[in-house]
Order: structure tokens, then C-alpha cells, then sequence
């Protein structure tokens, strides 16, 4: 993946690991596929900031493709 602006977020969030581990933890999927953190502006799960939060922590995903 080209290092984008996207990307670039990540790697500076993947300096705070315990903000890393703190988003994992609070945008976590509700039983009907909503983000958990979101009760004004309902996401689907995985939302913007946990696809930002799993690119920080080194799991494989693309913010392109909804999972």
C-alpha cells in the first residue's frame, strides 16, 4: 500500500500504543454491527477509527475495502 496520508496518521498513532490498545478496545462491534463509540453518528463496524487503530497496531487491513 502507498504510504498515503491515511497510512502516515497510523504510523504516528502507532507511537502511542496505549491509545492504539485503547481505540481496539472502545470501537468494538455491537451484536447488530454497530461501533460500540459512535451514538451521534452511527458507524458500521469496523468504523473509520478502528481501521486507523488495526493499520497502527500492524494488522492487515485496507480503508478502501469495508470488511
Amino acid at each position: 500500500m502507498d504510504r498515503d496520508l491515511y497510512t502516515e496518521c497510523a504510523a504516528e498513532l502507532a507511537a502511542s500504543p496505549d491509545l492504539v490498545a485503547s481505540l481496539l478496545t472502545e470501537h468494538r462491534a455491537t451484536s447488530d454491527g454497530w461501533c460500540r463509540s459512535h451514538n451521534v453518528h452511527p458507524e458500521r463496524h469496523p468504523c473509520s477509527i478502528r481501521r486507523l487503530a488495526e493499520l497502527a497496531a500492524g494488522h492487515e487491513c485496507d480503508p478502501a475495502v469495508p470488511a
